[in-house]
């Protein structure tokens, strides 16, 4: 509802970093709400038994949206990362980290000057893109 995308960039998709993720979004970025939605797809670092546990414990500050299986159409976020992808990093080669973080985040800042455009996405992040490569 706001427009913002958090990530928590790593080199693995594991369930112990989504678990790192969620008290920093949930305490740090958005401390100040008094409850959360959050809408996860079917991935399974999001369905872990710790995770599972995680959210259970807090059923009165956080809700889970799920999205429906094998329907990435209707998951904005993959639409933004083809996006990304297209204008940014596609058939590029980057000698640097920093040059690639530098094209992400150009790209997304070209978005977000664009109020009216589609995807238009206010990316946070828990560390830097150079720290995750």
């Amino acid at each position: 509802m706001t427009g913002e995308a958090s990530a928590l960039l790593t080199a693995h998709k594991r369930s112990g970093d989504f678990l790192q993720f969620l008290p920093w979004l949930l305490d740090d970025l958005y401390g100040d709400r008094e409850h959360l939605y959050l809408f996860l797809d079917n991935c399974s670092i999001h369905h872990t038994k710790a995770v599972q546990v995680f959210f259970a414990e807090r059923r009165d500050r956080v809700s889970v949206i799920w999205n429906a299986c094998y329907t990435p159409n209707l998951n904005l976020i993959e639409r933004f990362w083809g996006h990304l992808k297209r204008s940014a990093i596609h058939n590029y080669y980057f000698k640097t980290v920093d040059k690639l973080e530098q094209a992400i985040l150009d790209a997304i800042l070209t978005l977000n000057r664009q109020p009216n455009h589609p995807l238009r996405l206010n990316l946070n992040t828990l560390q830097e893109l150079r720290i995750a490569a």
